[in-house]
């Protein structure tokens, strides 16, 4: 689900809350227990992502949160529509909007810094090349397998991808928007994963 209130347990630091509640932008949450399972993922609780609000969403100071809650009462509400506000920085425009998960497999992108391990079609063989670049196109917003970056993976080791949300729309209206067609992905470290410890996850987007 895309751009939801947030509420934050008293447990949690408050200066955190305050930085949650006044400067993040609203931005995602997914319920787990909704998703089709995948190895090594959450099977319930909430995990909410949070960015802050100006022009680069947090991209340049880094300001961004991602806090798990693992005890959590599904009501099955969902808040009002509101339209999009002007005033407010957010990639998610208006909502709140929700998706449903489906299981898909995928083949390794070019772009992905572990491509080099993999015998791929050459760039010399045009049909070969252009085939499999579209058959392995990782755009789109998913959770798990291979990330999609409209430039190159900034990434020196690989990681497992915990969220990409991509721009969302059509050629009318857009939902999620992250500059000029960008993409943003949230990564997180296997041993990280399995603790559901999410103070280490890696935040960044890019656009054309």
């Amino acid at each position: 689900m895309f751009a939801i209130r947030v509420t934050v347990p008293l447990k949690y630091d408050y200066r955190l809350s305050k930085f949650l509640l006044c400067i993040a932008t609203r931005f995602a949450q997914v319920n787990w227990a909704q998703m089709p399972q995948l190895d090594g993922f959450p099977s319930h609780g909430l995990t909410s992502f949070f960015v802050k609000q100006d022009d680069t969403f947090g991209l340049l100071d880094q300001a961004y949160h991602v806090l798990h809650f693992e005890d959590v009462s599904d009501t099955g509400e969902i808040d009002p529509f509101q339209p999009e506000d002007p005033d407010l920085y957010s990639p998610v425009l208006g909502g709140p909007y929700k998706l449903t998960g489906k299981l898909e497999s995928k083949l390794i992108p070019y772009k992905n810094c572990l491509s080099e391990h993999f015998q791929l079609p050459p760039d010399h063989d045009e049909v070969a090349y252009s085939k499999y670049w579209d058959l392995s196109d990782a755009s789109g917003s998913r959770i798990g397998g291979y990330p999609y970056f409209t430039q190159d993976d900034p990434r020196s080791e690989d990681a497992i991808l915990l969220l990409q949300l991509d721009m969302e729309g059509d050629h009318k209206d857009y939902y999620v928007s992250w500059g000029d067609s960008g993409v943003a992905n949230f990564f997180i470290r296997k041993e990280d994963l399995l603790r559901l410890d999410f103070s280490n996850v890696v935040y960044t987007w890019d656009c054309l």
